[in-house]
This record gives C-alpha cells, sequence and structure tokens, in this order.
C-alpha cells in the first residue's frame, strides 16, 4: 500500500507543478491584456458592486471612442450590430434614450459579456483568417490564377448565432472571393460576407479559445467583475438599474477584450506552448 502511494508521489507533484505554471502563465496573460488597455487609456471596469450608486450602475466617463478606434470599420460595423442584437442599442438613438433607466438581471449581464468577449475574439480571428486569404486571392489574380474560396456556403444560423451574442449577419448575399472582377482587378470580398460563408465547423474554430489558459481568463474575469466579492458567486435573482450608454460601455470593453486576449494567447504561445483547449 505504501510503496503504491510513493509510486504516485512524482506524478502528483508534476501535477501540482504544472497548476502553478498554469497560474502563473495566465497572470502573465492577463497582465499584457490589462496593458493592451492602458495603451488606448482605457481602465477595465471595476468588480460592479463598486460601480453601484445609489442601487443604479453607472461608467464614466464611457471611453467608447477608445474602445471602439481599435477595430477597423468593418469590425466596427460588427459590432454595433451585436450591440443592437444584445442589448438593443442603435446608432441613432436619442441622447435621452441612451441615459433611460433599464434593467437587466446581473446574471443575464454577465453573460452577455462573457459572450461579447468570445466574440471579440471570434471577430478577430475571423477578420485575419480574411484579410490573409484576401492577400492570396490578390496574389494569385495577379499572377493569373483562378483562385476560389475553398470554404462552402455557411449554415450560419444553424449554429445557433442568430438568437445569441453573435447578433445579426442576416440581409446579406454571399459571394466567392474571385467570382467576381472588372478591369481594375478582383472585387473585395466585405467581411462579414465572407463570415456568413463559414461553416459549423470553421464557425466553432474561429470562435472557441484555442488554449484552456484563455479559456479559463474568460471565467475568472467575469466572475471577478460580476461575482460576491466574498463568495465570487452570481446572484441570479438580482436585478441592476443602469442605462443604455453604460450597457453599451460594458459590450465594448468585453468586446476588446476578446481581441486582445487573441493578440495575447498568439504570442505567448510562441515562448511557451500554451494547452490545447
Amino acid at each position: 500500500m505504501q510503496g503504491a502511494f510513493i509510486e504516485e508521489v512524482p506524478a502528483r507533484i508534476a501535477e501540482l507543478r504544472g497548476r502553478e505554471c498554469q497560474v502563473a502563465i495566465e497572470d502573465v496573460m492577463y497582465m499584457m491584456v490589462l496593458h493592451k488597455f492602458d495603451e488606448i487609456g482605457v481602465h477595465l471596469v471595476p468588480r460592479l458592486s463598486t460601480c453601484i450608486y445609489n442601487g443604479r450602475l453607472e461608467i464614466w466617463p464611457s471611453r467608447d471612442w477608445q474602445l471602439e478606434s481599435i477595430h477597423s470599420f468593418e469590425v466596427l460595423e460588427m459590432i454595433r450590430e451585436h450591440l443592437t442584437a444584445v442589448i438593443g442599442w442603435r446608432s441613432d438613438s436619442r441622447v435621452t434614450d441612451n441615459w433611460a433607466k433599464t434593467q437587466i438581471p446581473r446574471l443575464h449581464l454577465c453573460r452577455v459579456y462573457a459572450a461579447s468577449i468570445l466574440y471579440g475574439y471570434f471577430l478577430k480571428s475571423a477578420s485575419l483568417r480574411h484579410h490573409l486569404e484576401l492577400n492570396l486571392a490578390e496574389a494569385n489574380y495577379d499572377l493569373g490564377i483562378t483562385y476560389s474560396n475553398p470554404l462552402p456556403l455557411p449554415e450560419l444560423w444553424s449554429c445557433g448565432l442568430k438568437d445569441n451574442a453573435f447578433g445579426y449577419v442576416s440581409g446579406t448575399r454571399s459571394t466567392s472571393v474571385g467570382q467576381e472582377s472588372c478591369s481594375q482587378g478582383m472585387k473585395r470580398e466585405e467581411l462579414r460576407g465572407y463570415v456568413m460563408r463559414f461553416d459549423a465547423e470553421t464557425l466553432r474554430m474561429c470562435a472557441k479559445p484555442k488554449t484552456k489558459e484563455a479559456a479559463s481568463l474568460i471565467e475568472k474575469h467575469s466572475c471577478a467583475l460580476f461575482g460576491d466579492e466574498k463568495t465570487g458567486l452570481i446572484e441570479a435573482d438580482e436585478v441592476i438599474r443602469t442605462s443604455l450608454l453604460s450597457l453599451k460601455r460594458m459590450v465594448l470593453e468585453a468586446v476588446a477584450f476578446g481581441s486582445f486576449l487573441w493578440d495575447t494567447e498568439e504570442y505567448v504561445d510562441t515562448v511557451y506552448k500554451l494547452t490545447e483547449n
């Protein structure tokens, strides 16, 4: 009995060291994400309990411009559609509408925030993939090589994106890169049309964190923001009074967090092999 226990000791030590190493790596990744926010002059929203005054959550200054400035025009258009889908914000909303009181369950807001992190991660992955394929298509066009995108037409709604945090992408007619050309060269496909053509497997590949460290960071950050200070638990029945403007600020922050996390994950994985998710 004792001999069997002794034989398990090295494996147990290796397991504990592995956990300690993963925690340290996650800390480094989180600090890198925070540094990226610091570079654009934005501080992350602190624990919600410290932001609620007289029973109402308000986040000020909003820093919307800084949070939007990190995205390309095409990505920003998709983020604005996401804002409409998850919180009902519209670009033509009146100031009084943005400041009007609204209510949202804390648990639902946590889910919107976490899903928006994943959406930002997805957009960064998809936009870079789009850019790479466009460059390849243009290079082949210049060489006189016929290029067709290998991705099949998507079954986007079958992945459940219509009703969740990926928001609205309907009303777009998809065209394949290389299918249309003119005397000036190949017609450039927009990012939204490109995403529309993703099949289910490609969607999962772009939206799912590639490493366990990144997935763990999303969960820990969301719980730290919305959870109770002592227990870390989220009150399912608690309703938060806030405004559309503050909700928009939180969603923009979450999307930026996802984008920064993608960059951080890619960099860290080049110097330390992260755990595949």
